[in-house]
């Protein structure tokens, strides 16, 4: 398959909002409230998150880029310094998000690639990410790449809070 990683730019920040939406309808469909899953595609919602990202643009500790597969985009995933007061002066990957006709094809180890690259330039040299725990698929990824699991931390939305496990990358 043909595929490239573009870095977020005004050119493509909706579609960067798009594919995140898209991702998290499928991904959490059956762990987050369904009338949040619902909210967040709304057009005044998706209107206020290119707004919202367009403030992201040439950040210099947070990056985010889009994976285009056979001129489609398909993917997405943000880098940034982590904000998580446990773990300050490393990286962090804030998303990471395929949909789901791409799933399973080796897409998701090339970008993890790309955030190792990107959190580098960044100057770290570890990082964590947050994954919901009832996202089985996404910690066996992660653990399978070698994150170690070192905490967990709630990930609070509107009438919900979830349990967020937190991988460790000592060496990337």
């Amino acid at each position: 398959m043909n595929y490239s990683i573009e870095e977020l730019n005004h050119d493509n920040v909706s579609d960067y909002v798009k594919v995140n939406t898209k991702a998290w309808q499928e991904t959490y469909k059956g762990i987050v409230n369904d009338s949040f899953l619902e909210l967040i595609n709304t057009p005044e919602e998706i209107n206020k998150s290119i707004e919202r990202k367009k403030k992201d643009i040439n950040k210099e500790f947070d990056k985010s880029y889009l994976l285009k597969v056979n001129n489609k985009y398909m993917g997405v995933f943000r880098v940034c310094k982590s904000k998580d007061i446990n773990y300050q002066d490393i990286g962090e990957l804030q998303a990471l998000y395929l949909l789901n006709e791409v799933k399973h094809q080796g897409f998701g180890k090339i970008l993890f690639e790309k955030v190792k690259e990107e959190v580098k330039k960044m100057g770290f040299n570890s990082m964590i990410v947050g994954c919901l725990a009832l996202n089985t698929n996404a910690n066996s990824f992660y653990k399978h790449i070698g994150g170690v699991l070192v905490s967990s931390r709630d990930f609070t939305l509107p009438n919900q809070t979830l349990n967020e496990n937190v991988y460790l990358f000592r060496e990337i």
